[in-house]
């Protein structure tokens, strides 16, 4: 399936990831949500909090050309929170304080009896030039900053946070930019193993700007390959409108469907 259309990258900061300490589901998010939207995620980077590692990261992206670069994690008020000042030493602009934000941080901590709030107000920093993202969920602040022909955004590692931020301010970006318009089902073939495959490949053959991908495992001996299997398959198309989109993914499961029936399976749509 071509990659071409409006690009995106997604970085993922934080070592509690490398050391497998927690799940990344923000990146899997985004990614179903930039797909949804009609944009082409070319890449997911993890790195850790290092400042320069993150810095290194984000120059590269900006070397592939891509529309949008999209950073989830390193916004909170620890002193491992190093995503703000990775992106300002690779762009090499200024740190500076959203003082709306400030201002949020000073009241919400107020409230909780805490005066002093200076850890707090780290949670403020964005880059010099950019334009901030209010949180809706809690404090820290995200970013929109322009390099050359690319967009930087920056998002909380909080799930709740990074996805009422995304859908409030860069989602209808997205939708407003993107060219094509994505559709994707996931299907069912139940055939006989054997028989399934010489389909599966004609179908790819025959349909090379659709993503068609199967979740199939090999078979433990020749006997298996004469049982009926279920064969998971993930079918997704582009065109230039939703609408064009739908029809066409009509069109493809039909097709896979009289493939299918000619061998003797079926396709279940769930």
């Amino acid at each position: 399936m071509r990659r071409e259309g409006y690009g995106v990258e997604i970085v993922v900061t934080g070592d509690e990831i490398l050391f497998g300490r927690i799940h990344d589901t923000n990146s899997y998010w985004l990614a179903r949500r930039v797909a949804e939207l009609g944009a082409h995620l070319r890449r997911v980077t993890c790195v850790g909090d290092d400042v320069d590692e993150i810095a290194g990261v984000l120059r590269e992206a900006l070397g592939r050309s891509n529309d949008l670069i999209i950073f989830t994690g390193g916004l909170g008020p620890s002193e491992d929170d190093l995503t703000v000042e990775a992106i300002s030493l690779a762009v090499g602009r200024d740190v500076v304080l959203d003082q709306g934000t400030v201002e949020k941080i000073r009241l919400i901590y107020a409230s909780r009896g805490i005066h002093d709030t200076a850890r707090g107000e780290r949670m403020a920093r964005v880059v010099d030039g950019s334009r901030a993202i209010s949180n809706p969920v809690g404090m820290s602040a995200g970013m929109v900053l322009p390099v050359g022909g690319t967009t930087v955004v920056t998002f909380p590692g909080i799930p709740a946070e990074m996805q009422a931020m995304f859908d409030g301010s860069v989602a209808p970006m997205i939708e407003e930019r993107a060219t094509t318009r994505f559709a994707a089902e996931t299907v069912t073939a139940r055939i006989v193993f054997r028989d399934f495959f010489p389909v599966y490949r004609q179908m790819q053959a025959d349909y090379p700007d659709v993503y068609i991908k199967n979740a199939a495992t090999s078979p433990e001996g020749p006997e298996e390959r004469l049982r009926v299997k279920d064969i998971k398959v993930d079918v997704v198309v582009e065109s230039a409108t939703r609408e064009e989109s739908r029809e066409l993914l009509g069109a493809v499961l039909e097709d896979f469907r009289g493939r299918l029936e000619g061998q003797g399976g079926s396709l279940l749509v769930d």
